[in-house]
């Protein structure tokens, strides 16, 4: 067992971080017709977020456990300590590309359409119930910023936290049911 390269656990990070977006978009198109109460599109977004935090936990659990069983059998020396901070930054700008080109339709670049909106369910699925909280017919260059600090702040945090509970074993077993 050796440590994969940085390109492969990045794509691993990715494709979670994808998977759990377009998860919140299902799940804001399932649940789209009680979306008009006040209350709903708020308990909406903090699901969804916690979709797309978890999944990318589960990506840096998954890489800090196999640091542990390789820092186990001795081979290598010591975990790197901030890999899945700076892997989550990277996998957060990715994902702020999309919050650009929404920046630009909100100030009049392009046309906001209904397709827009539909497919920016799909690629802003972790924060899509937002859409829903703002009229999207009235976006204010405001909106697309927000995006992005939630994707900066919400991925490194949970992806580290996830590297972090996968190398310390004690609270491994604690969190999870079985290893």
């Amino acid at each position: 067992m050796k440590r994969d390269n940085l390109f492969k656990i990045w794509i691993k990070g990715f494709g979670l971080a994808v998977f759990g977006n377009i998860l919140g978009g299902i799940m804001t198109i399932s649940i789209a017709p009680f979306l008009v109460e006040w209350f709903v599109p708020y308990i909406a977004l903090l699901l969804t977020v916690f979709i797309y935090a978890s999944l990318l936990f589960t990506a840096g659990m998954r890489d800090g456990q196999k640091e542990a069983k390789m820092l186990r059998n001795k081979r290598v020396e010591s975990a790197p300590k901030y890999r899945w901070i700076f892997m989550g930054l990277i996998i957060a700008g990715v994902m702020c590309i999309p919050c650009i080109a929404l920046l630009f339709c909100t100030l009049g670049a392009f046309p906001m359409t209904g397709e827009i909106l539909l497919g920016s369910y799909f690629v802003f699925g972790a924060l899509a119930p937002s859409f829903f909280i703002v009229d999207p017919q009235q976006l204010s260059p405001i909106f697309p910023i927000v995006l992005m600090a939630v994707y900066l702040i919400v991925t490194p945090i949970a992806a580290h936290l996830g590297y972090k509970f996968g190398i310390d074993e004690k609270s491994a077993k604690d969190f999870m049911y079985e290893k």
